[in-house]
């Protein structure tokens, strides 16, 4: 997190950090719909960028973003690969601006938006073959649950990968994120991925004038 429009938000004295923490969290309303998706867009670009580039996509990979906020990454990897994407988010409200930002992809049966939590995915096993996530496992009450489901919708040879701001990054912001927030570094993530039974788990740190103190988790859904 920068001197982005999130950052900005973030620092905001005109908003009530716990509102703030909310709305990081599960946005909604019109602030959520219009504010949100906007800053999460912009604040996130180059994290989300840094994900899907791990994630090498080509040909007809298909792929899933898990909360996907604002709509960066799926529109950034409809120009990546030719393969069915996938959106969900915890928040209807997302879901809404989603249909209206990506509605050409929608219409053209490239995209399916859906409310969900990450904990109980509404698709199929191996349905996907690569899943992006960006500044959401703060918020994930069941990391274990959550990471099993990730492991179950992925094709085998398929890849997930996260971006996140690492703890220390993230202690700028404490006056938001003691509300609610589960601060991450490498590690936190790596176990918990082994032992959901993910492989060739690796951490990329990111140093750019944005992403310095951010990561990217990379992994692959394990045999049997």
């Amino acid at each position: 997190m920068s001197r982005s429009t999130l950052s900005k938000v973030l620092a905001s004295r005109r908003l009530p950090h716990r509102f703030l923490a909310s709305q990081l969290r599960r946005p909604t309303g019109r602030f959520g719909r219009w504010v949100m998706a906007r800053a999460l867009n912009d604040g996130n670009a180059e994290l989300i960028d840094a994900a899907l580039d791990a994630l090498e996509l080509g040909g007809s990979d298909r792929l899933l973003d898990v909360g996907f906020g604002g709509g960066r990454a799926l529109r950034e990897a409809a120009r990546r690969t030719e393969g069915a994407l996938f959106g969900v988010d915890f928040s209807p409200d997302m879901v809404l601006a989603g249909h209206r930002a990506l509605r050409d992809l929608c219409a053209a049966g490239r995209l399916s938006l859906l409310t969900a939590d990450v904990a109980s995915l509404p698709l199929r096993d191996g349905v996907v073959d690569a899943v992006v996530t960006t500044n959401t496992i703060y918020f994930w009450p069941d990391l274990p649950a959550a990471l099993a489901e990730l492991h179950r919708v992925l094709a085998p040879g398929g890849r997930v990968a996260f971006g996140y701001t690492g703890r220390e990054k993230m202690e700028r912001f404490e006056a938001v994120t003691q509300h609610g927030f589960t601060t991450f570094r490498p590690e936190d993530l790596e176990g918990p991925l082994g032992e959901a039974g993910f492989s060739e788990v690796r951490t990329i740190a990111l140093d750019g004038a944005v992403t310095e103190g951010d990561f990217v988790t990379v992994a692959r859904p394990g045999e049997g």
